[in-house]
């Protein structure tokens, strides 16, 4: 693909993460790795994910400088860069803040996976540890969940939001859609279960 393309579906990606409301203000970052360069195209920093353009789109090297573009890369380059030094079959990274996925998060729990689709696609969706946003620490925790976790597609981040990857940013896009919905019926289900149990206690 193309830089240019790659541009276009990084703009597409970023809007469908904010119309979706999987993230709000400008929170919420997206990097793409450039087929056969070892330069990354990631958004840049205080831009809405609902406001991108393919201006906003930083080419970077695999040590965080801007090598084309204007403007300073988010602030969680950090663990996108990590994530692309321990995962060679990663070609693309959606970082986001969605409700539901943030509630599992923010009690530490791993991701319930009570569907056959959500247990045949997500497989496994642990927790990185909690850590100040953009902070080194917080780099080093999400990178260590997934080289601990070599096939895992998407990591829930202790009282922050999800990082998910893929093959391509389309790919991404899609397990950062259906963890959503599976942390969503998954909520669902634990106040059915709450409410049967009153049911037979009354």
């Amino acid at each position: 693909m193309s830089l240019e393309l790659l541009k276009k579906e990084l703009q597409y990606v970023s809007h469908k993460v904010y119309q979706k409301g999987y993230t709000q203000a400008t929170g919420g970052n997206i990097s793409v790795r450039i087929p056969g360069t070892d330069y990354v195209l990631i958004k840049r920093s205080g831009i809405s994910l609902g406001e991108v353009s393919r201006e906003d789109a930083l080419i970077v090297n695999m040590d965080g400088e801007v090598v084309e573009g204007q403007g300073k890369p988010s602030k969680e380059i950090g663990f996108h860069l990590g994530i692309y030094k321990v995962r060679p079959d990663v070609n693309a990274v959606v970082h986001c803040h969605p409700n539901y996925s943030i509630g599992y998060a923010c009690m530490g729990m791993e991701l319930p996976l009570p569907t056959v689709t959500a247990q045949k696609l997500l497989g496994h969706v642990p927790v990185a540890d909690v850590a100040p946003s953009g902070s080194k620490e917080l780099a080093q925790h999400v990178t260590d969940v997934f080289m601990k976790y070599p096939d895992i597609k998407i990591t829930l981040m202790k009282d922050h939001g999800v990082c998910s990857v893929g093959p391509t940013l389309e790919a991404a896009y899609n397990v950062v859609d259906l963890a959503e919905a599976t942390a969503k019926q998954s909520f669902i289900l634990s106040q059915l279960r709450v409410n049967e149990k009153s049911a037979v206690t009354q």
